[in-house]
């Protein structure tokens, strides 16, 4: 048996978002909070998912509502904005079509041998698709990469006249792709520059690091857009993997790359001109997935629009991306944020109501996730989304494909809104359930020899039959809302008196830290340190901490609740409790969470509440008081010490405790368990 003393965290209702296939054992750890009789475990909740219904009722977005029945979010728009490709991009589009094909071709017959160069053409076929910007930045630096891989090649074979040769080729192309001037300097630069990258690629020629290499490909070419800038590197740095003169291929790729300004960039720069001559003080969120295009639409914004400012989250730390955020929301910040996927999560935008989508992930669930950060909860007006999209290219042709078919479902079952477009709520739905059905990498890259789309009409058709009687069946399991009585959520509107108690126990926190908790206004709080520096400020009111920039929303995931859960948590079983004076003379009153695990492995989980007098008997008066003995005002001095205490724990409560859990038949033959001390109360008299 383990004894870990934590503090308890303290909570009447779970929230789910279940988009699609969800995590199963997630669901079965948050329905264990609130029914442990329902399901035996995670497997038995598959088995008997009929029981479902008891426990979940299913909401959109757009059936959520307040206690009083108004709607709880804003509406949102999605509109699609698409161009075809100008003569030039289109050139440039059709030789790089070809240059990935024959390299998805090579790969096919490599067998396994070919993995690492399939994953490397998917990389390159996403970034294409986001800007040419983007994937010309990518084959400039890979040329460079390889071009030094070569000379390194050469050094090994005592070839100096061709490492030299090879070396002078790549100063060329730093000078040129990077636009460091020829001076002294400049050369100097380059030098640096090169000797980071003979060192780099110096490493890639070691047979160990091949593995490594082939898991970075794979990384940067998953289904999701989060690699972003992963596998901007990876496709440049994986030297070992390349076609046949691929480095002449290249040459004659960037000979062909379009000079004038891109379509999409263009057609972004309209209607942000057109967005501010409305209102100059808009605020606009841009999302695309790869640092060659983020660089592209801030550098075009800094130059159209030099007043207006911009702030780029390419990624980092959760204080980073926060840092961002408020330099965006703040009245007088910059107009524009630019996202990679580092945006996607962690971060509300909801200040602002316009979201463009420069590029498109394959994955369409990663553009749901964009959307989320404007549309969301505290969001004033209906949001509106543009998504910029190339139509004749494959990204753009299946993207239209897809909505074609959306639209088609959507009509049969009455699921348009009143402009004609896809419900909200099926969109997501469907989406959420699409990805179990279809494999968007495979799709993407078949797609590239299949000009027509014959092929990948017939998958997607596939698959979103698939997708929607899964979730028709979604729909089963849970209960419908046409179920859910206003009246029954009404009850729980009030979560004042909880958040009361966060802010006891975060005073409490900072008092023994030698900090000060205090009040500042209608649900305002200071926390305050001894000098007299403000450390945070922060409101329990939700629409407050909305509309102010300064204010924070205290509740259980706030970072200085969990610091201050953290240092509970590392306090020894002796350095735990807490003095009230009692109703019924002196005791210790103990909270303890039970963690059982079956024969067959299930898991359960349980708190148990014990009391006992100071010589050892039990006090079941004591324990129907419960939390409420932690009510009581005043503190009053130990009457044990630390001695006694620890005798008091391990003489009396662990016996009586396993005995507690043997007679509730929480543990019994074949069940082991781990009982964490969360609490630890001694009552005076």
């Amino acid at each position: 048996m383990t004894v870990r003393p934590v503090h308890p965290r303290d909570g009447r209702a779970v929230l789910f978002p279940v988009a699609g296939h969800p995590d199963r054992f997630r669901l079965w750890m948050l329905l264990q909070l609130l029914d442990p009789s329902v399901f035996g475990d995670h497997g038995d909740m598959i088995e008997n998912r009929h029981r479902l219904n008891q426990l979940v009722i299913r909401r959109s977005k757009a059936d959520a509502c307040r206690p009083d029945g108004s709607t709880l979010f804003a509406r949102r728009k999605v509109h699609t904005e698409a161009r075809t490709m100008a003569e030039a991009e289109s050139r440039f589009y059709d030789a790089l079509r070809l240059y990935l094909n024959d390299g998805f071709n090579l790969a096919k017959n490599q067998g396994k041998q070919g993995n690492a160069l399939g994953f490397l053409m998917t990389i390159f076929q996403k970034i294409a698709a986001s800007s040419f910007a983007a994937v010309r930045r990518t084959l400039e630096r890979r040329i460079i990469n390889l071009t030094v891989y070569e000379a390194l090649l050469c050094d090994r074979n005592s070839d100096a006249a061709g490492r030299e040769e090879l070396l002078a080729e790549a100063r060329s192309l730093l000078h040129r792709t990077r636009a460091i001037d020829t001076d002294i300097l400049g050369k100097t630069e380059v030098e640096g520059i090169l000797s980071e990258l003979r060192f780099k690629i110096a490493k890639a020629l070691s047979a160990s690091d091949a593995s490594a290499s082939l898991k970075r490909l794979e990384e940067g070419s998953g289904l999701s857009d989060a690699g972003g800038g992963n596998g901007e590197e990876a496709a440049e740095e994986a030297v070992r993997v390349a076609l046949p003169e691929e480095r002449k291929r290249i040459r004659t790729l960037l000979d062909q790359f379009p000079e004038e300004d891109e379509t999409k960039v263009r057609t972004l720069v309209d209607a942000l001109r057109t967005i501010w001559a409305q209102d100059a003080a808009e605020k606009v969120v841009i999302f695309a997935t790869y640092i060659g295009t983020v660089d592209l639409i801030e550098r075009q914004i800094k130059l159209q629009f030099p007043d207006k400012g911009v702030v780029v989250l390419k990624g980092g730390s959760h204080e980073n991306k926060q840092t961002a955020e408020k330099r965006f929301r703040h009245p007088t910040g910059p107009r524009v944020i630019v996202c990679t996927a580092a945006g996607r999560e962690g971060i509300n935008l909801q200040h602002s109501r316009i979201l463009f989508n420069f590029d498109l992930p394959w994955n369409p669930m990663d553009i749901e996730q964009r959307i989320g950060r404007i549309h969301r909860y505290g969001q004033q007006f209906t949001a509106q989304v543009y998504n910029l999209v190339l139509s004749d290219t494959i990204e753009g042709k299946i993207f239209g494909l897809l909505n074609a078919k959306l639209l088609e479902i959507a009509r049969a079952i009455g699921k348009v809104d009143d402009e004609g477009n896809v419900a909200e709520d099926l969109q997501v739905q469907i989406l959420g359930q699409l990805s179990e059905h279809l494999k968007y990498d495979e799709l993407y890259r078949d797609a590239l020899d299949d000009p027509q789309l014959v092929r990948t009409e017939q998958e997607l058709t596939e698959a979103l039959r698939n997708a929607r009687e899964a979730n028709n069946v979604v729909f089963e399991l849970f209960q419908n809302i046409d179920r859910f009585n206003i009246a029954d959520f009404q009850q729980f509107e009030n979560v004042l008196p909880s958040l009361e108690r966060i802010v006891r126990f975060l005073g409490d926190h900072a008092e023994v830290a030698g900090d000060r908790l205090v009040p500042a206004g209608h649900q305002r709080y200071d926390l305050v340190k001894s000098t007299g520096e403000m450390l945070a400020r922060f409101t329990l009111d939700r629409d407050e901490a909305n509309r102010s920039e300064d204010l924070t929303l205290l509740g259980l995931d706030h970072p200085l609740v969990d610091r201050a859960l953290d240092a509970s948590r590392k306090l020894d079983a002796a350095s735990l409790g807490v003095v009230v004076p009692g109703p019924d003379g002196p005791g210790v009153l103990t909270w303890w969470h039970i963690d059982t695990t079956g024969a067959r492995g299930e898991r359960r989980n349980c708190v148990v509440v014990l009391g006992i007098s100071p010589d050892g008997q039990r006090k079941p008066a004591l324990e129907h008081v419960g939390v409420k003995v932690l009510d009581r005002p005043g503190r009053s001095q130990s009457a044990l010490n630390p001695d006694e205490r620890a005798n008091l724990l391990k003489q009396g409560i662990l016996p009586m405790l396993e005995r507690e859990l043997r007679h509730r038949d929480i543990v019994r033959n074949g069940v082991t368990f781990e009982c964490e001390l969360i609490a630890w109360v001694e009552v005076s008299a």
